[in-house]
């Protein structure tokens, strides 16, 4: 009877400690960390999703020397001097030789580029076509986070004009600027057909 007992309770022991045994490796298996995917530079993957930057804009650091007029201005950029024209508007003309006079608001907007601009760190971003015929860097002009080519519109210095593609990226906003601009009458839209699409057209005196 003794024997029987004793049997019983060794494989009851037995039995327990395998239950017991097999609980923590299950518990091992479950608590096994799960591995992560990362991206790195060497996966060909990119972690970072496309087009996060504002309209992907690549901004180059430069410093104006001078300014030229409304819209020309000589910059020094990574040591190396340039002279830039802002895409995609007109000022009157200052400095023009062909012109005997300076036209009207053209002083003014040069004395407000010069104001701004001079000797100042600034920003500036290309568009596709990078050059004009003249060898000048075609830009979009950034003083303390604004851009410049808005500004002169904004005050009524510049007309939208020079609208050759590829460089058209900012176009329709110009356009907008400039309507609100006109609807003031400020500056070059104070006088009556002075601002037209193939430039500025004053009146001859009588």
């Amino acid at each position: 009877m003794n024997k029987i007992y004793l049997l019983k309770s060794f494989l009851a022991i037995t039995l327990l400690l395998g239950t017991t045994t097999a609980c923590n490796l299950a518990e091992q298996i479950t608590l096994e960390p799960v591995p992560t995917i990362t991206a790195d530079s060497s996966s060909g993957l990119d972690s970072t999703p496309d087009n996060t930057t504002e309209d992907n804009k690549r901004l180059i650091d430069a410093k104006v020397t001078r300014v030229v007029d409304g819209d020309t201005m000589k910059l020094t950029i990574g040591g190396k001097k340039e002279t830039i024209r802002l895409l995609l508007v007109d000022t009157p003309e200052s400095v023009n030789p062909n012109i005997p006079e300076p036209q009207p608001f053209s002083l003014e907007a040069s004395d407000f580029a010069k104001k701004m601009l001079t000797d100042k760190d600034v920003q500036i971003e290309l568009d596709v076509s990078e050059r004009d015929k003249y060898g000048r860097l075609l830009c979009y002009l950034y003083i303390d986070g604004k851009m410049f080519n808005e500004i002169l519109l904004e005050q009524g210095y510049a007309r939208v004009a020079y609208v050759f593609a590829p460089n058209t990226k900012y176009v329709d906003q110009f356009r907008a600027i400039q309507d609100k601009a006109r609807e003031r009458e400020i500056g070059i839209w104070s006088i009556e057909n002075y601002a037209q699409d193939k430039g500025f057209h004053v009146q001859k005196k009588k």
